[in-house]
């Protein structure tokens, strides 16, 4: 889900207070892959992403395509197509678990993927966490962490990524989506940018996703994202 981007020379202080930052957002008050698929059930979604480094361009435009499936037993396969940390094309297959219920409501799951990256083979693990919320005012949203590594198994090359979202429900056809995307790719520094998205439900199992991202720390690129999502 992340672009080539140009990045600049930052210091791990400012990738902690950035995740400080919305920590403290969070706690004051699509779906998260830290719950299972019932077997026999799915989703897909597939976006297109315009970014460049000024309105005005130059742009890149990329695709991105993302299935689950449930296939029992608490497992959820899945596929993910579009672009790995590094901004090079990746195609991943990958499998994924809940390991544990840390206490009512709060899940993590593990996953393990393989697949392409650049044309080397390359190993993806994972760890995401879930929290489905319900405000004093009614609404209901989640909060979810999702992180992987990306081993590229020829170069020995390792990349990171971790995504911290909080979705909230908006009556029963609108979701707002808050999401902080991070990442360091071997031998270039780690960024950090935003993304926020209003997603609109189209039809019973449908849904359109209208988003922006703005790089804020070793990125300065804008964007805008145009995507489907679709239950089965």
């Amino acid at each position: 889900m992340h672009c080539p981007i140009t990045q600049k020379v930052v210091g791990s202080a400012a990738i902690a207070a950035c995740w400080l930052m919305l920590a403290a957002c969070l706690t004051s008050p699509a779906v998260a892959g830290a719950w299972p698929r019932e077997k026999g059930t799915g989703f897909v979604s597939a976006a297109t992403n315009v970014a460049g480094d000024a309105w005005q361009g130059p742009y890149s435009i990329y695709s991105t395509t993302y299935l689950e499936y449930g296939i029992g037993h608490d497992l959820t396969l899945g596929l993910d197509i579009g672009h790995g940390v590094s901004g090079n094309a990746k195609k991943i297959l990958f499998l994924r678990r809940p390991l544990a219920e840390l206490s009512p409501g709060h899940l993590v799951a593990g996953e393990l993927g393989f697949g392409r990256i650049a044309g080397e083979n390359v190993l993806r693990p994972g760890l995401s966490y879930g929290h489905g919320l319900t405000l004093k005012n009614g609404k209901t949203g989640w909060i979810s962490v999702e992180t992987v590594s990306e081993h590229r198994l020829a170069s020995g090359r390792i990349d990171i990524k971790a995504d911290v979202t909080f979705g909230l429900n908006q009556g029963q056809r609108f979701k707002s989506i808050l999401q902080l995307q991070t990442g360091i790719s071997h031998g270039d520094p780690a960024f950090a940018r935003l993304a926020p998205s209003l997603v609109m439900r189209v039809g019973d199992a449908g849904h359109l996703e209208l988003g922006l991202t703005a790089g804020i720390i070793g990125d300065d690129h804008l964007g805008l994202k145009l995507g489907f999502w679709r239950d089965f």
